[in-house]
């Protein structure tokens, strides 16, 4: 199957990763996504992680169970199948590679990479970011030296502090990424990734 038929999305990359830890019923999900305040700072929302659930299951990346609990009514325990593995890999893989993608995003997928990843890809695609970041800081600070060869009075104030609060965010990122590079080198966190020689 061409796995870009389905379009992918932060509520699927959630879903798959969270039945992939262990398997769960919706409401679990929608849970989880609450405590993590992903509607919040994330904007997934419960609606999407439903809708979500309810296309990955159609689709055969996961599979749903009936389980009773003595007298309750049945519930449906969501399992993660192979075919969801490789998608959810696929999915990771796909915003990793997006190295412009805003550092919000970047950094979100990485809360759900665990198994999804070799670590030998993870450590390249940090460098290729790390690469982006640094051009584009060359760029915006060629673009402030030209901005200051106007005149001064038909530039707003306000373009410089945006400017600087850019190269402030950019100079951290730089600093959390080389961080993530060397935590991830020192092996420490081998058990996150794909075994070098596994196939999904």
């Amino acid at each position: 199957m061409n796995y870009r038929e389905v379009s992918m999305s932060k509520a699927h990359m959630i879903v798959l990763s969270l039945v992939g830890e262990k398997p769960m019923h919706g409401y679990q999900i929608g849970q989880l996504v609450d405590q993590l305040r992903l509607p919040l700072w994330a904007g997934v929302t419960l609606p999407a992680i439903y809708k979500a659930i309810q296309t990955l299951e159609t689709k055969k990346f996961i599979r749903g169970e009936e389980v009773r609990d003595s007298n309750n009514p049945p519930k449906m325990v969501y399992h993660l199948e192979a075919k969801g593995r490789k998608y959810l890999a696929e999915t990771v893989r796909g915003y990793l590679r997006e190295v412009e993608k805003h550092g919000h995003d970047w950094w979100f997928t990485l809360m759900f990479a665990k198994g999804a990843i070799k670590k030998s890809e993870l450590l390249e695609l940090i460098k290729s970011r790390i690469n982006f970041i640094e051009e584009m800081g060359k760029i915006k600070e060629e673009k402030k030296e030209q901005m200051w060869t106007l005149d001064k009075d038909k530039v707003p104030f306000v373009h410089l502090h945006m400017m600087n609060l850019g190269t402030r965010c950019a100079k951290m990122e730089l600093e959390s990424l080389q961080e993530l590079y060397d935590d991830i080198a020192s092996c420490n966190h081998d058990c996150f990734f794909l075994d070098e020689g596994e196939q999904l």
